[in-house]
């Protein structure tokens, strides 16, 4: 991985000398189950030790050997084996297979990896909830298919980002039970070499169990899962990201992400605020794709071994936990310095005339309307219409929908006509909680209703309305209220984060 997005944790564990240490400690690991149970003499395995402890492992010896042998556990043996005498070399490696070696310290990389990004997944977590507590009662407008929809908190939005995060890292935490395994079961698996009782003994002092049915390598069936869950969590993480920059966008953004002081966005336009965390974590989610979807196919392997596998791991394996470290870093910044607008997130609710309780408007309106005779149909309807008429545009502005700018001189002058009219806000004060009680529908070109089905609908209105009932009012007023809409966000939070 190149330095910019590299994790110096993921570098350290995945490292030459890491991986030689690892190596090592199971060839002692054997040596010492051998003499546990009594097959060699007591001493041989203490004597190894310390004579390899005298002597650090030279990498550039067996990157050198390794040229000749095109074989890097036999360059490490005899760089190891050096420094043994005889009688010792003899216990060094013996009745062994390479993958017998390496399978074990590749299971605790993938271990120690795993930790890693849980542990940071965590941290992550906990900055996502504190935003959910923080902005618990921050009404704002909820959107499905990139449309407005109900109104929610932004606490709650951010309560979603934490359960499927959460979601993720369960998953990953559960994937990494399978690395409790591993094999000292021989060349193809059959314990040819080392006993089952030595093998059980030597995994043992190693935190493993033997995996039965093990060829000369661990089946990659077992980790390809661990990959699948790391990629699903950056893909959560993306989410996240997607939703902050969908937030983010010019105009009236709901928030954004931290800005520097001296930052730019660009080097040609001096306002922008370009989400760049935000992006990069996309593409932490396609490489996290790309990386996760090469590990499955080293699921299959010829018969009991072939190394075509061998080159994916010794890149992706670590390049995929480099990039999930990097994409749970960069959301946490992100998390950390979001700058969020409570105000914008009111004005837009505003803007929504109403829409944003079209649903329980609907519902509602059924309710009170039934006993005079209004149907489902009628009721959804009227609520569609009202929505429609709340938003229908300006005489001024309905003519340059239809008849726009013919020159760039005819654009000037429009573009300052309008900035004028914008300061003309009443029209936001025509929402669907006025038009409905008011009986003050008007016929659509966007709705199939005729001039006589709208006179009848505002007639039932009027009737549903009628001012000597204030109860009706006050109910339907009601429903336009956070403290009624958010109500049972609390069912939620309670369930997510107790209390």
């Amino acid at each position: 991985m190149i330095k910019r997005y590299a994790a110096p944790r993921i570098t350290e564990i995945w490292s030459l000398e890491r991986k030689f240490k690892l190596w090592e400690m199971v060839e002692l690991a054997v040596v010492q189950g051998r003499e546990s149970l009594g097959k060699i003499r007591t001493g041989i395995h203490s004597a190894i030790a310390r004579t390899l402890s005298e002597h650090d492992i030279d990498i550039a010896f067996i990157d050198e050997r390794e040229k000749v042998l095109q074989h890097d556990l036999n360059a490490f043996l005899e760089e190891r084996q050096r420094f043994l005498p005889p009688e010792l070399q003899a216990e060094f490696h013996r009745k062994m297979t390479s993958y017998d070696t390496e399978e074990a310290p590749f299971a605790k990389r993938l271990m120690q990896s795993c930790d890693l990004v849980q542990s940071d997944a965590a941290e992550l977590l906990e900055a996502i909830k504190d935003q959910a507590i923080r902005y618990r009662y921050t009404p704002m407008n909820a959107r499905t298919h990139g449309q407005e929809a109900e109104m929610q908190s932004f606490g709650k939005r951010c309560l979603t980002w934490y359960v499927d995060l959460r979601t993720a890292r369960n998953a990953l935490m559960e994937t990494m039970g399978q690395l409790c395994f591993s094999k000292l079961s021989g060349a193809i698996g059959t314990n040819s070499g080392i006993e089952p009782e030595l093998e059980e003994a030597s995994l043992k002092i190693l935190g493993f169990k033997p995996w039965p049915g093990a060829t000369q390598i661990m089946p990659r069936i077992l980790y390809a899962p661990i990959a699948g869950a790391l990629s699903d969590l950056v893909l959560v993480i993306d989410k996240i990201a997607t939703d902050i920059r969908l937030g983010s966008r010019s105009g009236r953004p709901l928030w954004h992400e931290p800005f520097g002081r001296q930052q730019k966005g660009s080097s040609a336009m001096p306002h922008k605020k370009n989400n760049v965390l935000g992006e990069k974590i996309e593409g932490m989610a396609v490489m996290a794709c790309q990386y996760s979807a090469g590990i499955k196919q080293n699921i299959k392997t010829w018969e009991e071994r072939a190394i075509a596998q061998s080159s994916v791991e010794r890149v992706f394996w670590p390049d995929l936990f480099h990039v999930t470290l990097h994409a749970i870093k960069t959301m946490n910044k992100i998390m950390d310095g979001l700058v969020v607008y409570p105000d914008t997130m009111m004005l837009e609710i505003i803007e929504s005339r109403g829409c944003y309780a079209s649903n329980e408007a609907k519902e509602s309106l059924l309710e009170l309307g039934t006993p005079f005779g209004l149907t489902r149909e009628e009721a959804y309807r009227i609520v569609q219409l009202a929505c429609f008429n709340a938003f229908e545009p300006k005489k001024s502005m309905k003519i340059l929908r239809k008849s726009p700018s013919g020159s760039l001189e005819s654009a000037d002058m429009t573009l300052d006509y309008f900035r004028l009219e914008m300061h003309d806000a009443s029209d936001i004060l025509s929402s669907i909680k006025d038009i409905i009680p008011d009986a003050r529908l008007r016929v659509s070109d966007q709705l199939e209703a005729d001039q006589a089905t709208v006179d009848a609908w505002n007639s039932k209105l009027k009737s549903i309305f009628n001012p000597r009932f204030p109860e009706q009012w006050a109910g339907w007023n009601l429903i336009f209220k956070p403290s009624h809409i958010l109500a049972n966000e609390a069912h939620q939070f309670k369930q997510v984060f107790g209390g």
